[in-house]
């Protein structure tokens, strides 16, 4: 199977500002299928398109919890995808606060860690990439700036796909767990995951939902992609179909 372009996010707890931030940074993963959308024109005379990522923060509320202080600041991301290269938007310091590689490229040394395929730094991107020397409270008066919908956010990168996109789902399981087993030590709060596996089985017998399920009853917040074939398919794919998951459609 290949990372689709739906994507996803999950949301828990504690003080109110740790469950304003968590919603704050899962608003970042959710608006991933917005940012994919329309091309119509919005906010003022701006002259970017609806789906813009400028745009979408209205859209979702997200610019109204930045000037409150909640830009996800304190939560960690894990992005279990195809890696993050370190583009300008996402290398500032404690930006990726960790990243293992639990794909086939993971003992080449020139591929470790990073993306060779572009879809982990896409969604990373999205989520929690922020111009260097930008705020997000002056992002209003800049258009051209980049700032991710969760700007302040931290990411842990799970690689677990190669080049072309592809993976095994014993690959994508083994990532989900390793997030699990380190989520208290990296402090990882939410997981994201933009796979479908196509997997006809109930999500009482998947296997893939059982590491999703793991991952919850850890106290992270999963969100997954619904699925890939829009208004071709009529129901929600595994994990997408987990009661336990919040499943984001593009």
């Amino acid at each position: 199977m290949r990372f689709t372009t739906d994507r996803s996010l999950h949301v828990q707890r504690r003080s109110r500002r740790a469950f304003q931030a968590l919603i704050a940074t899962t608003l970042a993963v959710a608006a991933v299928s917005v940012a994919s959308g329309s091309t119509a024109l919005a906010h003022g005379s701006n002259n970017l398109p609806l789906g813009s990522l400028y745009n979408v923060v209205d859209q979702i509320g997200a610019r109204d919890l930045w000037n409150a202080g909640y830009t996800g600041r304190g939560i960690n991301v894990a992005i279990v995808d195809t890696g993050i290269t370190p583009v300008a938007a996402l290398s500032a310091p404690g930006k990726v606060v960790a990243a293992v590689d639990l794909s086939g490229e993971g003992q080449l040394a020139e591929a470790r860690n990073l993306d060779t395929y572009g879809h982990g730094t896409h969604i990373a991107g999205i989520i929690a990439g922020r111009q260097p020397g930008k705020s997000p409270r002056n992002a209003d008066e800049h258009p051209e700036w980049f700032m991710g919908v969760a700007p302040g956010a931290g990411l842990v990168s799970v690689k677990v796909a190669d080049n072309t996109g592809a993976t095994d789902i014993s690959q994508v399981i083994a990532g989900v767990d390793w997030v699990t087993d380190h989520a208290a030590q990296l402090d990882i709060r939410v997981l994201n995951l933009s796979y479908a596996s196509g997997s006809p089985l109930p999500y009482t017998s998947d296997p893939l939902a059982y590491a999703v399920e793991r991952a919850w009853k850890a106290g992270i917040v999963v969100v997954v992609s619904a699925g890939n074939s829009g208004n071709l398919s009529s129901t929600l794919t595994s994990p997408a179909l987990d009661p336990y998951v919040i499943a984001v459609a593009a």
